[in-house]
């Protein structure tokens, strides 16, 4: 109440279970990308940690190969990519453990509004710090967020 409310807490954005015990799979993440509609998958961005990074970096194949390989190029214009969709990093995010939700994906430039009120309201404190000889500002803006589609966003949940 009175906050932002975030993606991860919306009751309304859908889950995928991992399959597995406090890990990340790679079908999981198959499986989160193609839960969503096609129209929102194809603008579509994982959103993970950097300890969750690591996790599926480090997943392999049956014959010991590393299922997804970073994009390295020195020529610029090559994102890296997790199943041909690009990736943000946020911090925020919790790593993988049981009953977590390491990974989201979806279109969240249609699933999430930010609303940044125009107006900074500024007020002047003469009185507080009067005796140092200082005159204190108080600055205040106004911004909220929330899901407006939640059909857009899904969220990758580890198995207890």
């Amino acid at each position: 109440v009175g906050k932002p409310e975030g993606f991860m807490t919306n009751a309304d954005v859908a889950e995928i279970n991992s399959g597995s015990a406090a890990a990340i799979t790679a079908d999981s993440l198959i499986s989160l990308v193609h839960n969503i509609k096609a129209e929102y998958s194809r603008n579509g961005i994982f959103v993970f940690n950097r300890n969750t990074l690591a996790a599926i970096r480090k997943l392999k194949d049956t014959a010991g190969q590393y299922v997804f390989q970073a994009g390295m190029s020195l020529q610029g214009g090559v994102t890296n990519t997790i199943l041909g969709m690009p990736y943000v990093e946020a911090t925020d995010m919790p790593s993988e453990g049981a009953n977590t939700y390491p990974v989201a994906f979806g279109d969240f430039r249609r699933a999430y509004m930010i609303v940044d009120r125009v107006s900074l309201a500024v007020l002047r404190d003469p009185f507080t710090q009067a005796t140092t000889g200082n005159v204190r500002y108080i600055a205040r803006r106004r911004v909220g967020g929330q899901v407006i589609q939640a059909e857009a966003i899904n969220k990758l949940k580890c198995s207890t």
